[in-house]
């Protein structure tokens, strides 16, 4: 009895911790990160809208992920005006690779070199890991 609840625990352990990826922080950007098709991640970026700065995905080809749903912001305490997280989930949908790009900035200024960034290279699949090579 023992060795089936043993069992059926370390195969509950694996399914959590391989439903979802991440998440990913500022200490991942740059790197290249292999997943499977149909795999959730998230991205958190710190950051604080109350200085006009947001972070906002630039790019990636939504042939081989896709974001799933708007991101959220969560302040760190309750006092207004106060730095938090950013979350973006996203899922991978087919085979290949991508490289995902965030930007934080300012909604009506355009991109400058300076502007603080997020990128991830997401390599999908056996074809993912192919097209890496």
């Amino acid at each position: 009895m023992k060795t089936i609840f043993k069992s059926v625990v370390l195969l509950l352990f694996g399914f959590v911790i391989s439903s979802c990826v991440g998440p990913f922080t500022m200490e991942n950007s740059g790197s290249s990160v292999n997943l499977g098709n149909d795999d959730p991640f998230e991205i958190e970026l710190s950051g604080n809208p109350s200085t006009g700065y947001v972070w906002q995905v630039v790019s990636f080809d939504s042939t081989v992920i896709k974001q799933v749903g708007d991101p959220v912001y969560k302040a760190s305490n309750d006092k207004i005006g106060s730095a938090g997280l950013y979350t973006f989930k996203f899922q991978t949908i087919a085979d290949g690779q991508t490289n995902l790009l965030l930007v934080y900035k300012r909604k009506w200024e355009e991109h400058k070199l300076h502007d603080k960034t997020f990128k991830i290279k997401i390599v999908v699949g056996t074809m993912g890991r192919i097209l890496e090579d």
